[in-house]
């Protein structure tokens, strides 16, 4: 299959963070539905609100963004 084609030979192996991301790594999400990182996407008045955050794995950073969209 499909991970057999990336090295992956045993399927229930439990990787760790090591494992899973090497390097200067950056992570990105956008809450589309309510969570408990993350709000969901908020419609009110002509606009749409957004939470996101994004990590940076080399300086730790950690950045929270609202963002408003206008609908119109």
């Amino acid at each position: 299959g499909r991970a057999a084609k990336w090295g992956i030979t045993d399927l229930d192996k439990q990787y760790d963070l090591s494992e899973l991301a090497k390097g200067d790594c950056i992570f990105a999400a956008t809450g589309v539905t309510d969570g408990s990182l993350l709000a969901g996407v908020k419609r009110k008045k002509g606009k749409m609100t957004t939470e996101s955050v994004v990590m940076r794995a080399s300086s730790g950073t950690v950045r929270w963004v609202k963002g408003e969209h206008r609908t119109d």
